[in-house]
């Protein structure tokens, strides 16, 4: 008898899973994160040669978050003598302001923060940090996506005048 009601016990629960899995499910309700899941994948490259000093190349790597609630990234800088692992941060929704924001930290623990604004296939960052004269300033980045593997990337200081271009690179994914 034990054995009759334990066989009908597991035969009750697998036909309730097998049941489960056949009842349609609702369709996942887009989320203002979900813009930039374009990104997540692969190694995203930029030729970094012209700034010298060794640079080599400038690697960035997005991926969801475990709960797949945000997006990760961080960035490296390859050089001659080695590389170096600079920037880790995140992409998220922020239910509180209703936008999307970001925020990062460097190697010296130094903490970046700002709004993200995406319009068509630009996605704009603004903060407050230094210029490379190592000055304060209000900066801006902007990520132009091009194709599903190539996007331009702008970094931009507000001068009296508008926005000044520092740097721009071209990044490819590669798997």
């Amino acid at each position: 008898m034990r054995k009759l009601t334990l066989f009908v016990a597991v035969m009750a629960v697998g036909c309730g899973l097998l049941g489960a899995q056949d009842k349609p499910q609702p369709p996942k309700q887009a989320r203002p994160i979900d813009s930039l899941a374009w990104v997540v994948g692969g190694v995203w490259t930029a030729d970094a040669t012209a700034f010298g000093s060794g640079m080599r190349k400038i690697e960035t790597r997005y991926a969801w978050s475990d709960n797949s609630a945000y997006v990760r990234f961080n960035t490296h800088f390859v050089l001659d003598k080695g590389t170096f692992k600079n920037y880790d941060g995140q992409f998220f929704w922020n239910p509180e302001s209703k936008t999307l924001e970001m925020w990062y930290m460097d190697a010296r623990n130094s903490i970046t923060a700002g709004p993200v604004k995406i319009a068509d296939d630009t996605t704009e960052m603004t903060f407050h940090g230094t210029d490379f004269e190592d000055k304060p300033a209000d900066l801006r980045v902007r990520v132009i996506h091009k194709t599903a593997d190539d996007y331009t990337w702008q970094l931009e200081e507000e001068t009296p005048t508008g926005w000044k271009q520092l740097a721009k690179l071209e990044y490819l994914r590669t798997n």
